[in-house]
C-alpha cells in the first residue's frame, strides 16, 4: 500500500515538473489561479493555522498539480517544508516559485541563503543572497540586511576555516553545580570569584550570587553570599570596584523598591558585611530596562546595557555613565554606531586597562545568534571598530558575559559545551594574542596607623604627576586597612597620596615601567598621627635642577598640604629642605633653605597665614639613605613636614 502512494507521488511531481518547463518566463498572475486551486490553497492556510503541516503539504500539491505555475502554493509549500525541517525540499520549493516569476518571488532567495547557513553551508548560501541583492526593488532596509548576511556567510566561512586557538577549562565542582552556573567576575588579583546560580529550573527559578576564594593554587566551594544581597527575586549580572568592596548588580520585579523592570542597584562592605542594596535611581534607572553593569578601574565610569525605546539603536545598546563630583552619575551616553548595532548589545565588559570593552552583540558580523566582540577606546575617545572573537569560540549558539582578568591574557564566560540545551557551566581559557587586552599593574596593601598599627579607613588617590590628574581612587577597608588599585597602562610618574581626619597626610612615590605582564605591587601606607613632634617627608616636592623653582608636578602635593593645615588651624608647622652631598655644605645649605622658603610661599598664597609656617634649610646634614648611590642621593633631596 505505502509503495503505491510512494509511486503515485512520483509521478504527481513528474507531471508537475513537465507543465512546468513550460512558458517559465511568462509574469505570473495569481487572478488568473483556478478557483479549485485557491480553495485547496485556503485549506492548506487553515491547516498551517493548527499547525497540521502534513496536512497542508497535501493540500498544496493538489493546489499544484491543477495550476503548475501557482507561485503563492509553492512559496507556502517551502514555508510548510521548513516547518518540518525538510530544508531540502524548501529550498527546491522556493527555486521552483522563483523560476515562475522572480519578480513576484525573487526575495525568497534570501530564505534559501539562510537554509543552507542553518546548515552551516555558507558556500551554498552566497549564491542566493548575491542574487538576493541583485534584485531591483529592494528597500535601503532590505539592502542592508542582504548586505549584512553576505558579509556574515563570508566572514564565518573564513573563520571556519581558520579557528583560533581555544581550549577551554571548566571550573570543576567547587564553582559549577547541576544547575545553570554563569556570569562571573573576578577581582584584579585573582583572589575573588562572584557569579550567578540558578537555584532552581522552570519558570520560577530563582538567581543568586555565589562567591568562591582563590587559596592554595584552586577555588574553594562556592557558597551563597547571603540574604543581605540574595532575595526571592532575581539578581544578577554583577560587577564590583577594583578592591572588591563595592558591587553593582541587576535586580528584577523589586517590589520593595517599586520597580516593575531590571534596574541596577549598588552595595558595599560595612564592616566586612554587605549593606542593603539600593537602586542608584535616575538617570541611571528609568522604566525601561538597566542590566549588566562594569565599572571602570578608575572608580568613576559605569557602562551598562539598556533598552532606552526612544533614543537607542534599535535593540539593547550599550550605554556609559560618570560618578561626577558631587556624587552624582551623569547623563548616560550611548556609545554610539561603532558599538551598537540595529540589533541587541549587552554583557559589556571594560578591562582594568580602561581602554579594552568586551561585549556580546547580534548585530554585528558573527558566527550566530550572540557572538563576543571586542573593540578599544582611542585617545579621541571613539571606539574602534568591534573584532569577533573568532570561531570556535563563538559558535552559532549564544555566547555571552565574557571577562578578561588583569594580565589580558585569561577569560573566564558560561558555555553549555559538554552538557547541552541550556545547563550553563563557567570557563576559563587564554584569549588569542590579537584579542587580547593590555596587562595591567596593581597596587595592594594595608593603611596602618604608623604608632600602633591599628587599621584605618583613608582615602587613597593616585596623581599623575604629569597632567596633575587624579586617575584612581580607593578607600581602604576599616576592618584590615586594606586597599587595591589598577595602575594606568603605559610610563609614567604618579604620586600615591592618602589622606585622613587626624593624620598627616601620606606622601609615596611610584613611577611605572611598561611591561608585557601585569605586576603587583605590594606597599602599605604607614600614616603619621597628627601631635607635635610628628613629621613627614614630601616624596612628590620637586624643583628645577640646582634651583629653588617649584616644578608643576608638586602641586597636587602641596595642595594636600594646604588642605591639611585648613582643617587643622591650630598647627604650626616647620618646612625642612634637604640636599644630597653634592657640592658645597654651604651652596646646599643655602639651597635647601630657599627651597624651603619657595614651599612656605607657595602656601602663603593659598591663604596660609605665615604666623603658622617656619621655613629651615638643612643642606646636606640630615641623610635618610647614603649619598654613595643615585638612588641615596635622590631620597635625601627632600621636602619635610615637622609640626611644632
Amino acid at each position: 500500500m505505502t509503495k503505491n502512494i510512494n509511486t503515485s507521488k512520483v509521478w504527481v511531481l513528474l507531471f508537475v515538473l513537465c507543465i512546468f518547463t513550460k512558458n517559465v518566463h511568462a509574469q505570473y498572475d495569481p487572478t488568473k489561479v483556478s478557483s479549485k486551486a485557491k480553495a485547496h490553497y485556503q485549506e492548506a492556510i487553515s491547516a498551517v493555522g493548527l499547525m497540521q503541516f502534513e496536512d497542508a503539504e497535501k493540500s498544496l500539491l493538489k493546489a499544484i498539480v491543477l495550476e503548475p505555475r501557482y507561485c503563492d502554493a509553492w512559496l507556502l509549500l517551502g514555508d510548510v517544508q521548513r516547518e518540518e525541517k525538510k530544508l531540502a525540499k524548501a529550498i527546491e520549493s522556493y527555486n521552483k516559485a522563483i523560476l515562475i516569476d522572480e519578480d513576484y518571488c525573487g526575495k525568497r532567495y534570501k530564505t534559501i541563503a539562510e537554509l543552507f547557513a542553518s546548515e552551516d553551508k555558507y558556500q551554498e548560501a552566497l549564491g542566493p543572497i548575491e542574487k538576493y541583492l541583485a534584485l531591483t526593488k529592494l528597500s535601503s532596509a532590505e539592502k542592508i540586511q542582504g548586505d549584512n548576511l553576505k558579509a556574515t556567510y563570508e566572514f564565518r566561512i573564513q573563520a571556519l576555516a581558520n579557528p583560533v586557538p581555544f581550549e577551554p577549562h571548566n571550573l570543576g565542582d567547587s564553582i559549577n553545580s547541576t544547575t545553570r552556573d554563569y556570569s562571573p567576575f573576578i577581582t584584579p588579583d585573582g583572589s575573588t570569584l562572584l557569579f550567578n546560580r540558578l537555584l532552581n529550573n522552570g519558570a520560577a527559578g530563582n538567581e543568586d550570587f555565589y562567591i568562591s576564594y582563590f587559596k592554595e593554587g584552586h577555588w574553594t566551594r562556592a557558597k551563597n553570599l547571603g540574604n543581605i544581597i540574595n532575595t526571592d527575586n532575581n539578581e544578577g549580572a554583577q560587577c564590583m570596584s577594583v578592591d572588591g568592596s563595592y558591587m553593582f548588580f541587576t535586580r528584577c520585579n523589586d517590589k520593595r523598591n517599586m520597580s516593575s523592570g531590571c534596574d541596577l542597584y549598588l552595595t558595599y562592605k560595612e564592616k566586612g558585611s554587605w549593606t542593603p542594596p539600593t537602586p542608584l535611581g535616575p538617570p541611571i534607572n528609568t522604566g525601561d530596562w538597566e542590566s549588566q553593569p562594569s565599572f571602570s578601574a578608575d572608580g568613576r565610569t559605569l557602562y551598562f546595557a539598556a533598552h532606552r525605546s526612544k533614543i537607542g539603536s534599535g535593540g539593547a545598546d550599550i550605554y556609559v555613565s560618570k560618578l561626577q563630583a558631587d556624587g552624582k552619575w551623569s547623563m548616560p551616553e550611548n556609545l554610539g554606531p561603532a558599538i551598537n548595532s540595529m540589533g541587541d548589545e549587552n554583557s559589556p565588559f571594560i578591562h582594568p586597562d580602561g581602554v579594552t570593552l568586551y561585549f556580546a552583540s547580534n548585530g554585528h558580523v558573527g558566527m550566530g545568534r550572540m557572538d563576543l566582540f571586542v573593540s578599544r577606546k582611542q585617545t579621541d575617545g571613539t571606539w574602534s571598530k568591534p573584532q569577533n572573537l573568532g570561531y570556535p569560540i563563538n559558535t552559532k549558539d549564544d555566547e555571552t558575559n565574557l571577562i578578561v582578568t588583569a594580565d589580558g591574557k585569561t577569560a573566564y564566560y558560561s558555555s553549555s559545551m559538554g552538557k547541552g540545551g541550556n545547563n550553563l557551566d563557567i570557563y576559563t581559557f587564554v584569549l588569542n594574542p590579537d584579542v587580547q587586552a593590555t596587562p595591567v599593574n596593581y597596587l595592594k596593601g594595608k593603611v596602618l596607623d604608623k604608632k600602633t598599627n591599628k587599621a584605618l579607613a583613608a582615602t587613597l588617590e593616585l596623581v599623575n604627576l604629569k597632567t596633575g590628574r587624579v586617575v584612581r581612587e580607593a578607600e581602604s577597608n576599616s576592618q584590615d586597612g586594606e586597599f587595591m588599585f589598577c595602575l594606568p597602562a603605559g610610563e609614567g610618574e604618579y604620586a600615591i597620596e592618602a589622606v585622613m581626619p587626624g593624620y598627616l597626610i601620606f606622601s609615596g612615590h611610584m613611577d611605572i615601567q611598561t611591561t608585557s605582564e601585569n605586576i603587583a605591587h605590594n606597599s602599605d601606607v604607614l600614616m603619621e598621627p597628627i601631635a607635635i613632634g610628628a613629621n613627614i617627608n614630601l616624596n612628590n616636592i620637586y624643583f628645577t635642577t640646582a634651583s629653588a623653582e617649584l616644578q608643576k608636578k608638586s602641586f597636587s602635593e602641596l595642595f594636600l598640604l594646604v588642605q591639611l593645615l585648613k582643617e587643622n588651624p591650630t598647627m604650626k608647622i616647620e618646612i625642612g629642605g634637604h640636599t644630597d652631598n653634592t657640592g658645597t655644605s654651604e651652596d646646599n645649605l643655602n639651597l635647601s633653605q630657599h627651597r624651603a622658603e619657595s614651599v612656605l610661599e607657595f602656601i602663603k598664597a593659598k591663604g596660609i597665614s605665615s604666623e603658622r609656617l617656619l621655613a629651615k634649610g638643612y643642606g646636606e646634614t640630615v641623610p635618610i639613605a647614603s649619598n654613595e648611590t643615585e638612588d641615596g642621593r635622590s631620597k635625601n633631596r627632600r621636602t619635610s613636614i615637622r609640626i611644632l
